[in-house]
């Protein structure tokens, strides 16, 4: 599970989140923020609950000013993955995508050699800006980053709001999506728990799975129901992947 999806709660009690995270029936987290909490006391409270935490989302601006410490902080959380989540106010047209390219490259190569990987998550507006000129923004910048370090973490509602085909996305760039974001379309164009909207799932897993999708992590922007959604979310996708 993606934190985010009980961030309110993370932000009263973060102890508290971690406890419904395994609660619904996770064994692992993706990160959004520590919220004032120290690194080293989340990790006591992961391994108390028996959950890995495997990801991080990070945003760009720390990267920017203390790189140094986000690696010291992922380590120290055991994370496996650090995910630049979104690039807020800095991707206004395809031609600031060389730029942003440039800093992903120099992030996942200082990540590497910290043993961590390193991979940027989309919304829909990557897919939409240059689409009409036939190379969307997410195609620019999986052109100009260096697959052997950066990859890409999918995320099937924002592509398919945004017009896209996420099957087609991971068939296309197969052995750069090792995390996939799951959450389904509502039919008013919300999210919803996966295998409650209008996403076809077995078609999309079976994509992911011949894709080398290693983590599908659920995620919900806006739950009626934080909990009670993400458990959904997990009998949903557990009936769809036995």
């Amino acid at each position: 599970m993606q934190l985010y999806t009980l961030r309110q709660r993370a932000e009263r009690d973060f102890a508290g989140a971690l406890r419904e995270a395994a609660e619904a029936g996770y064994d692992a987290i993706e990160l959004a923020g520590l919220h004032g909490e120290a690194a080293d006391s989340v990790r006591r409270d992961l391994d108390a609950l028996g959950l890995g935490a495997f990801a991080a989302h990070v945003p760009w601006e720390r990267f920017e000013a203390d790189l140094d410490g986000v690696l010291a902080e992922l380590s120290a959380l055991g994370c496996e993955f650090a995910v630049v989540p979104s690039v807020p106010g800095r991707l206004h047209d395809v031609a600031a995508a060389a730029d942003i390219a440039a800093a992903l490259n120099g992030w996942a190569a200082r990540c590497a050699e910290a043993s961590l990987r390193f991979a940027y998550h989309n919304h829909a507006f990557e897919l939409e800006l240059g689409a009409r000129e036939g190379a969307t923004l997410l195609e620019l910048l999986l052109s100009a980053t260096d697959p052997a370090v950066v990859g890409f973490e999918l995320d099937a509602y924002w592509a398919a709001v945004a017009g896209a085909d996420p099957v087609a996305l991971l068939e296309r760039h197969a052995g750069r999506v090792p995390l996939l974001h799951v959450k389904d379309l509502a039919p008013d164009g919300g999210d919803a728990p996966v295998g409650e909207g209008v996403l076809v799932w077995p078609e999309l897993l079976a994509a992911a799975d011949r894709a080398g999708v290693e983590w599908l992590v659920v995620e919900q922007d806006h739950p009626r129901d934080p909990a009670a959604d993400a458990a959904t979310s997990f009998r949903n996708l557990t009936r769809f992947t036995s």
